[in-house]
């Protein structure tokens, strides 16, 4: 049955699909972009979620860079990272191809964009949190090392990138998506 629903989303996108009389492939569906209409959408929301992606790869690759114990000191603290950094990816792949698209964002892409991006930026919560609290359990159970700081820097960025994903997932669903005319 999950193969049926695979089958007809892909038989949709290849309906978009055309070849002109020269041979070349053109996409003859509809286009979409963010809505300018003063709503949930404008070329100010655009900016938002392009810069909401760049500070949360900043903040989640800044957080692998920070030299603190609680960082690297076990393997539970750091396959939550890992976590981090495979959510990212995922929702990094998404928000570009419909942010960057020259003529809009195509419709399958959209489709597909709008479901993904929002659970990625929940993993990446998840994630981010989880990298927080067994990072505190390490501190609890092995002490700071002698830098505290490192330390402090690392707890605050998990918690910056885990509100930073919440927002961006909100961000997300609130905007407004027209078709090119």
């Amino acid at each position: 049955m999950a193969s049926g629903g695979r089958k007809e989303k892909r038989e949709a996108r290849l309906r978009d699909i055309m070849q002109d009389a020269q041979g070349n492939v053109i996409y003859t569906g509809d286009l979409w972009r963010i809505s300018e209409d003063g709503g949930a959408g404008g070329p100010g929301r655009r900016v938002m979620l392009i810069a909401g992606l760049v500070l949360l790869a900043v903040m989640v690759m800044g957080s692998g860079c920070i030299d603190a114990k609680n960082a690297t000191g076990a393997f539970y603290v750091v396959l939550p990272f890992v976590g981090e950094v495979s959510a990212l990816f995922g929702l990094a792949w998404n928000a570009v191809k419909i942010l960057f698209g020259k003529d809009g964002a195509r419709t399958y892409d959209l489709q597909h964009a709008s479901e993904r991006i929002p659970a990625a930026c929940r993993i990446l919560m998840i994630f981010a949190l989880a990298g927080l609290a067994l990072s505190v359990l390490y501190l609890a159970l092995n002490g700071a090392g002698g830098d505290a700081a490192d330390g402090i820097a690392y707890l605050m960025l998990k918690l910056a990138s885990a509100a930073t994903a919440e927002w961006y997932r909100r961000l997300f669903r609130t905007t407004a998506w027209e078709k090119v005319s």
